[in-house]
């Protein structure tokens, strides 16, 4: 079984950072390396003692990590793939952060046919709105799902609905059988529970449960940007608007990233919710009480359980 006595992080964010911190925290004889654009995030990433070295470009530094992190942004996550690619020769075990997968996992394959380096897709559901080194926390993993996503052999796996641990499994070989028993080891270590499921499968159910939230808690804060007197609504406003606007503070730019490289399923939720709250219209305007409370007791009852 293959054992990961160097890891390195690329990309020293909020992300990057943590996973960072966590690995120092929670893994004995573990030797961690971070690869940063800005040297000042480097040089803080190393006083904060979360790193053991870090460097400002990939080149030849990553040569003896066993497992590499990718904690950028999704449009440069292949970038990095073909970096590392193009400056090691080594056997090494590279997995990604990004929200999305699909995308990511297509371009990886593309980069690393006949390459040494194996890829899987990864996706920490934890974060905030916030970002940057200086916001970020060792224990953030701690109960949150850490999605991973194999290298299916069969791309016709990709583009199916796979959530079956089993049948994925099936279709791994067992180096990768390996890489993803030590990776789960991992997620466990820094407080994280592994799910596996296909790419596709990932993108499709991230789109209703986190992209179409960070659109709608957008849309709400532009809706109140375009009332009149929108200073009286603000100073009205209490806790419940606060908690559902929250995540519109994220980074736009990361964020739009991730809602073009999702475009297919997000538009279907959308399209989804948007027929929820015209049933809701529909039913306001006729006055039907019975069916507006069926609409708040049914989703009260919901997020109870």
């Amino acid at each position: 079984m293959p054992s990961f006595k160097k890891i390195a992080v690329v990309g020293v964010g909020l992300i990057g950072a943590s996973l960072a911190a966590a690995f120092k925290k929670y893994l004995e004889n573990v030797k961690v390396l971070a690869v940063d654009k800005d040297k000042e995030v480097i040089k803080k990433a190393e006083e904060l003692a979360i790193i053991d070295r870090g460097f400002t470009e990939i080149a030849a530094n990553l040569n003896q990590a066993d497992l590499i992190f990718i904690a950028v942004p999704v449009a440069k996550i292949g970038t990095v793939v073909r970096e590392i690619a193009e400056n090691s020769s080594q056997s090494q075990l590279i997995v990604d952060a990004g929200s999305t997968k699909k995308a990511v996992m297509l371009e990886a394959r593309e980069i690393l046919k006949n390459k040494p380096q194996r890829f899987i897709g990864g996706h920490p559901m934890a974060g905030s709105h916030n970002s940057g080194i200086d916001w970020h926390q060792a224990d953030l993993f701690i109960d949150a799902p850490f999605i991973l996503t194999p290298m299916l052999e069969a791309p016709a796996l990709e583009t199916e609905l796979c959530t079956q641990k089993e049948g994925i499994l099936k279709a791994l070989s067992s180096r990768e059988k390996e890489d993803l028993k030590v990776l789960e080891e991992i997620i466990e270590k820094i407080g994280a529970k592994s799910y596996l499921m296909s790419a596709e499968a990932h993108d499709h159910k991230t789109a209703f449960v986190s992209h179409l939230p960070h659109l709608l808690s957008s849309g709400l804060v532009n809706l109140i940007e375009q009332q009149q007197n929108k200073g009286d609504f603000l100073e009205l406003s209490g806790s419940g608007f606060k908690d559902m606007t929250r995540i519109a503070g994220g980074s736009a730019e990361l964020w739009q990233d991730i809602i073009l490289s999702n475009k297919a399923n997000i538009i279907q939720a959308l399209d989804e919710y948007q027929q929820l709250l015209g049933e809701l219209k529909t039913a306001l305007k006729a006055g039907e009480q019975q069916k507006i409370y069926d609409f708040l007791a049914r989703a009260a009852e919901l997020k109870k359980n």
